[in-house]
């Protein structure tokens, strides 16, 4: 698992209102409680940037799941972006 020392979560807030969530290193059972806490202060179209985490695992996987269902049920909806193709395999 990650320490807090390899891993970081910052939120941005776009001209137009959409928020993006940029998470680096690696999601995990220990980090994942951070991204969820980030992503529960947003109201509105979310961007998860997955561009610098290095590592997802299904606890990972579970908060975005649990995110984009509760945005989904207030009409917004949660994009995932990554390039790295193992994270996109396990999204998939």
């Amino acid at each position: 698992m990650a320490t807090t020392e390899e891993f970081a979560v910052h939120s941005e807030l776009l001209p137009g209102g959409m928020d993006v969530i940029h998470v680096t290193g690696e999601l995990d059972l220990a980090t994942a409680p951070r991204v969820e806490e980030a992503l529960a202060g947003v109201d509105g179209e979310v961007v998860v940037d997955l561009a610098g985490c290095t590592f997802l695992d299904s606890a990972g996987i579970r908060s975005l799941m649990g995110a984009a269902r509760a945005l989904g049920e207030r009409g917004h909806s949660l994009r995932v972006v990554t390039a790295d193709p193992g994270i996109v395999r396990l999204l998939e």
